[in-house]
């Protein structure tokens, strides 16, 4: 999912150069209409993770817990988020 995100901005900044940011609503429809299609196309999944349908539209929950905190994002957010997220799990506790 994060992949599809990814290269969803990346083209969007391609497109866009003058405003390479896309709103995370925006995103996360688009997201969930690339699996749809390609699921009603007869294609396997793009990603396994689920998506719900919430008030304000489809969303994948670990894509919304990754950006719930920003109205726009733009290329690399997810690359960096994530590294965040894997270098925090990774990280032993510290002694006390």
């Amino acid at each position: 999912m994060f992949d599809v995100a990814g290269y969803l901005l990346q083209k969007h900044a391609e497109e866009s150069p003058d405003r390479p940011a896309m709103t995370t609503m925006k995103l996360r429809k688009l997201v969930y209409h690339c699996q749809s299609w390609h699921l009603a196309g007869g294609g396997e999944a793009l990603f396994p993770e689920a998506t719900r349908n919430w008030t304000s539209g489809p969303v994948c929950p670990e894509f919304q817990e990754l950006h719930q905190d920003y109205f726009t994002v733009q290329t690399g957010f997810f690359a960096e988020e994530l590294r965040v997220c894997s270098d925090v799990e990774t990280t032993p506790p510290r002694p006390e």
